[in-house]
C-alpha cells in the first residue's frame, strides 16, 4: 500500500481523536454521523489522489500498510466513543445515558472502556478472518450483564450502543482488509 494513501485518513483521525469533543443534548446525533460519513469519503478521495503523487519502494508499502492500521485502531477505538454516542442520540433511538441514570461517573468511564476495547477486539478478529469469533465477544458481554437486562429501557439501550459499536468495527474492519489487498 502506498504510505501516503492512508496520510489523511491519520490525519483526521487524530485531529477528531484527541480533539476536545463532546456530544451534548444539543449536538443532533444524525447530523454528526452524516458529517463524519462526508469527511471520511473526503479524506478516502484525498488520499486515492495523494498517492498517486509518488510511486513507494517497498519499505514504503510497509509503512503505508502500518500507517492504516494504526489509523484504523485509533479511529475504531478514539472516534469511535462519539459515533457510538451520537447513535444512541439520533432522535428516533434517543435512550437515557448512563449519566442521566444513578449510575456515576465511574461506571460511564468503565462503559466507554469496554467499549473501546470490544471495538479494537472486534476488527482483530475481522482483520484475522475469524468472523465467527465476534458472536462470543456478544455472547460475554451478555452474560456479564444479564440481570441489568431485566430493565427494558436499559436492554435497548444496550443493544442499540453494542450493535453500533460491533458495526463501526466491522465496517473499519472489512474496508481495511479491502485496502490492504
Amino acid at each position: 500500500m502506498n504510505p501516503l494513501f492512508p496520510v489523511p485518513l491519520l490525519a483526521y483521525t487524530l485531529a477528531a481523536t484527541f480533539w476536545p469533543h463532546q456530544v451534548d443534548g444539543q449536538r443532533r446525533g444524525r447530523v454528526l454521523l452524516l458529517v463524519e460519513a462526508g469527511i471520511l469519503i473526503a479524506t478516502l478521495v484525498a488520499g486515492t489522489y495523494l498517492a498517486r503523487l509518488a510511486v513507494p519502494r517497498a519499505a514504503g508499502l510497509l509503512w503505508g500498510r502500518a500507517a492504516l492500521f494504526a489509523t484504523g485502531y485509533l479511529y475504531v477505538c478514539g472516534r469511535g466513543m462519539v459515533l457510538i454516542r451520537a447513535v444512541l442520540e439520533v432522535p428516533t433511538f434517543h435512550m437515557r445515558r448512563d449519566e442521566d441514570r444513578t449510575a456515576g461517573a465511574i461506571d460511564v468511564a468503565r462503559g466507554r472502556m469496554i467499549g473501546a476495547l470490544e471495538r479494537a477486539l472486534v476488527l482483530t478478529l475481522i482483520l484475522l478472518g475469524e468472523y465467527g469469533a465476534v458472536g462470543w465477544i456478544i455472547a460475554a458481554k451478555s452474560l456479564a450483564r444479564f440481570k441489568a437486562l431485566e430493565d427494558r429501557e436499559f436492554a435497548e439501550y444496550f443493544l442499540i450502543g453494542t450493535l453500533a459499536s460491533y458495526l463501526l468495527a466491522v465496517l473499519a474492519g472489512v474496508g481495511m482488509r479491502i485496502l490492504l489487498k
